[in-house]
């Protein structure tokens, strides 16, 4: 049996400073000095945004599901979407990570090079951060990004009578994670499964564990001021619409409108999952851009959404009925079930 490599601090330092070089050109008029200091130094002419999140073994993660790079990709995925949230720009980022002893030197270079080729294709750059030791493997980042004149957007400014939009599709997350967590016991349970649907079930967990955030979307429904409130969904619809409702106002929202994927529903018939409409809509993890938009903006919209190539589903609008949101399926008045994973 092959012994593992022991980490060491010092060794690691330096991997991540050859690893950082790979980033550095993208914003290379902002960085007075990056690793290998106390402090990274950076300027900056426009206005910053500044945003941190974390992932956790067991929490955000389990190791059936990713792999360490898929761990890496994750960890900057989930905080690049915070900046589309808030119609922003992508520039720096520092990290942490918190190291378990049965991590080994090699664990960490994929989650690096996860991390690193995310960093490349959103072109930010990495500038710092900092190892430590602990009992389960987390990472966390902060990444600073910036907007330019008054192109951003915020949360609870929504306006009575502007309409509720979401991109992409929900629930995807949802799937991919209750397929993956009880996978042995569809397959053995559930003898009518054919070989395709058995590879349908693999490749919608594979397509759909990591999140894609909106970023080109975010910056557009910003800078043409197609969004009056903006946010992500990371914890659920149920809970983060009321992250867009302004002062004085509530909603309405049309569970009949939600955009689920085909081959979702698809897979909920075959295993029958009667209550899916309620996990789309209360799971989260979905990282889609959750926005409220004036009525003669939505011609604007469609056309958005066909140029940018992201789907954007009206599922509801604004009204005066202060902290209220009612949910209607088939028109009726309904309370989904609430999934939303409490964070403490």
């Amino acid at each position: 049996m092959l012994k593992k490599e022991k980490l060491s601090e010092t060794r690691l330092i330096k991997e991540i400073e050859l690893l950082s070089s790979e980033t550095q050109s993208f914003n290379k008029s902002l960085i007075i000095k990056s690793i290998g200091d106390d402090c990274a130094i950076v300027k900056d002419k426009n206005r910053m945004l500044v945003s941190s999140d974390s992932i956790t073994e067991n929490v955000h993660f389990n190791f059936d599901l990713y792999n360490f790079y898929e761990i890496g990709e994750k960890t900057l995925l989930v905080n690049l979407s915070d900046i589309a949230a808030m119609g922003g720009i992508p520039r720096l980022f520092v990290l942490s990570l918190f190291m378990p002893a049965y991590v080994n030197e090699a664990d960490i270079k994929q989650t690096l090079r996860g991390i690193i080729d995310t960093a490349k294709k959103y072109r930010v750059s990495l500038i710092g951060g900092n190892i430590s030791k602990s009992s389960e493997f987390s990472i966390s980042a902060t990444i600073i990004g910036d907007y330019k004149d008054k192109h951003v957007v915020r949360r609870f400014s929504s306006k009575k009578g502007e309409q509720i939009y979401v991109s992409g599709e929900l629930g995807n997350s949802w799937m991919a994670f209750y397929l993956n967590s009880n996978k042995d016991y569809i397959f053995k349970n559930y003898p009518n499964l054919g070989l395709e649907d058995k590879k349908l079930i693999e490749n919608f967990i594979n397509k759909h564990k990591l999140p894609e955030p909106r970023i080109n979307l975010g910056r557009k429904l910003s800078e043409k001021k197609l969004a009056g409130s903006l946010t992500d969904i990371s914890d659920g619809l149920v809970k983060d619409i009321f992250n867009v409702i302004g002062y004085g106002c509530g909603c309405e929202i049309y569970l009949d409108e939600i955009p689920l994927n085909e081959e979702l529903k698809y897979i909920c018939t075959i295993l029958n999952i009667e209550d899916y409409i309620d996990k789309a809509v209360s799971f989260g993890e979905d990282y889609e851009l959750l926005w409220t938009s004036k009525k003669n903006k939505e011609k604007e919209l469609l056309a958005l959404s066909k140029t940018s190539g992201v789907k954007i589903n009206k599922i509801g609008y604004i009204n005066d009925k202060p902290a209220c949101v009612i949910f209607l399926k088939n028109g009726d008045p309904y309370i989904p079930q609430d999934f939303t994973y409490k964070h403490l």
